[in-house]
């Protein structure tokens, strides 16, 4: 067996959110067991506190439960992973599990633990923790088939835990750096009958001091964290507010540090403010039309291709987005991904050839009028849904768009209760995080009810494909063969802003959006 250290995209082909939604509710964290106390950063390191602005209220914090990127933030910063991102994308190292070994045949991984780390309630982390996590994900978690591969879990000892897959399994080590397939305690999640939507339960730089619905998630520095020297400040606050302007004012008055994933009308505000600064980089959240596939009206794929033909994806990042996105012309996996399609099927704008294929479909002009749902609290999706209703318009498509309070427009979408939605995700590394859970007929997040058994094989042909150039050939077929029955009219790719008060130090701007790094902050 050899020993690794770290891990690349490329390594693991050869050998992760949902954009926020709301709810919540008002939880304080359990007493801990000690009576250590966190200590405050010295002034010469930081401030009393980090105040980060959200878009939204978190959903919950149950790691294994949520998808939505407001409860991923708070989630990142209470508890770890086994493994982590790096700052490279694409890049994972041991983080809970300070060292691994593989067997030749690529089916038993030998963790070796961090000794000593410490949950917020002072209990010691051990082997059965990480054994009940996995356990836990597999069975019940929202990325379930992200660990489903594992056939076997022993714990020989406190530190060391041996698992067992039951075949090859490309992305393993990726999905064990998501910051949401997190190590929880075994203890608190049990003497809570197994729900962690309120409390924590985590090992990570932050401890939970109370969340407030609506209002903040308070956390402060964990004293005993495993890390020497992190945090590196005494507070974090993640502070809901919705509205892009508030946002944008509040960092001005320096009432808050930062704002994360900052959108165009914010940096448009900020580029030039006093005491700002902008950090952008090529991301990973990527938006959509998305088309209900067991509508009625939906479930001829022409149908779908006509709609995809008709957006005209190029004016909408121009008046949406300040032209600052990239335009997606066939599915959701990036230029800059070394699995990118590059099957230009949607290169631009084709109302005749949409008019062309609802006539083949039987549509007359005017005859169909779509349920157009869209989540209230993103405004610049309100504004896509918008155009889009007026390009369909052009081609004899009406739509009737309904602007949801994220709560209800969420229940409705997994529901299938809509004809489109424009909507996006945000945070996946490995190919396959882009497409098996969305496109596959039993997908955890297949909210499209699409259905293909040839990409079902492809998708799952993939996963267990260790050879980097047949992967990428796998791959590529899937992509074309998606975006050609269109489930999605695939729109951008959005770059990721940070905005911070100049003070702001040492904080990673990652392209997955992960704020795992916000432990390395401190003011200047």
């Amino acid at each position: 067996m050899k020993k690794r250290n770290m891990i690349t995209a490329a390594m693991l082909a050869a050998s992760m959110l949902l954009t926020a939604c709301s709810g919540g509710g008002e939880s304080t964290a359990p007493k801990s067991t000690n009576d250590t106390q966190p200590e405050a950063a010295s002034p010469a390191e930081a401030k009393d506190g980090l105040t980060v602005a959200i878009q939204s209220d978190p959903s919950g914090l149950d790691p294994h439960m949520v998808t939505d990127r407001a409860a991923g933030i708070a989630i990142e910063n209470l508890y770890n992973s086994l493994f982590t991102y790096t700052d490279k994308y694409g890049e994972v190292a041991p983080s809970l599990a300070k060292s691994y070994d593989v067997s030749e045949d690529g089916l038993t991984y030998t963790l070796q633990l961090q000794e000593g780390v410490l949950f917020h309630s002072g209990n010691t982390m051990t082997s059965e923790d990480v054994k009940y996590s996995l356990e836990r994900i597999k069975d019940s978690g929202a990325r379930a088939s992200q660990v489903e591969k594992i056939s076997s879990i022993e714990t020989p000892d406190e530190n060391t835990v041996v698992i067992q897959l039951e075949s090859e399994y490309a992305p393993f080590l990726t999905y064990l750096a998501n910051p949401l397939n997190a190590v929880v305690e075994k203890a608190a999640a049990e003497e809570n009958d197994g729900s962690l939507t309120n409390i924590d339960a985590g090992t990570g730089p932050f401890k939970l001091v109370k969340w407030n619905e609506g209002s903040s998630v308070d956390m402060e520095a964990f004293g005993d964290y495993w890390e020497d020297g992190k945090p590196q400040v005494s507070t974090l606050q993640l502070k809901t507010i919705t509205d892009a302007t508030a946002r944008a004012t509040a960092l001005r008055n320096g009432e808050i540090d930062m704002i994360i994933d900052a959108i165009d009308q914010e940096t448009m505000v900020l580029n030039n403010a006093e005491g700002v600064v902008l950090e952008t980089i090529p991301g990973t959240f990527w938006e959509y039309v998305g088309m209900n596939c067991e509508s009625e009206q939906l479930q001829d794929p022409k149908v779908r291709q006509a709609i995809a033909y008709a957006i005209d994806r190029d004016a909408i990042n121009t008046a949406v987005k300040m032209g600052n996105a990239t335009v997606l012309k066939e599915a959701n996996v990036p230029d800059t991904h070394d699995y990118y399609g590059g099957d230009d099927i949607y290169a631009a704008r084709d109302t005749e050839k949409a008019k062309a294929l609802l006539k083949e479909a039987g549509v007359a002009e005017g005859s169909m009028t779509l349920n157009f749902t869209v989540g209230s609290d993103w405004q610049y999706q309100v504004d896509a849904a918008q155009m889009v209703k007026q390009q369909l318009e052009e081609v004899g498509i009406k739509c009737e768009i309904s602007a949801l309070e994220s709560g209800v427009y969420f229940d409705g979408l997994n529901a299938g209760e809509f004809d489109l939605t424009v909507c996006g995700w945000s945070g996946f590394v490995d190919v396959d995080e882009y497409l098996y859970d969305l496109f596959t007929s039993e997908g955890a997040y297949n909210q499209q009810n699409y259905s293909n058994p040839k990409v079902d094989e492809l998708l799952a042909e993939g996963r267990v494909t260790m050879d980097e150039d047949a992967r990428k050939a796998i791959y590529k077929d899937a992509q074309k063969l998606i975006a050609e029955e269109a489930p999605m009219a695939f729109l951008y790719m959005n770059g990721f802003t940070v905005a911070m008060r100049d003070n702001v130090k040492g904080y990673t701007v990652h392209p997955t959006a992960a704020t795992i790094f916000m432990k390395d902050v401190y003011f200047e």
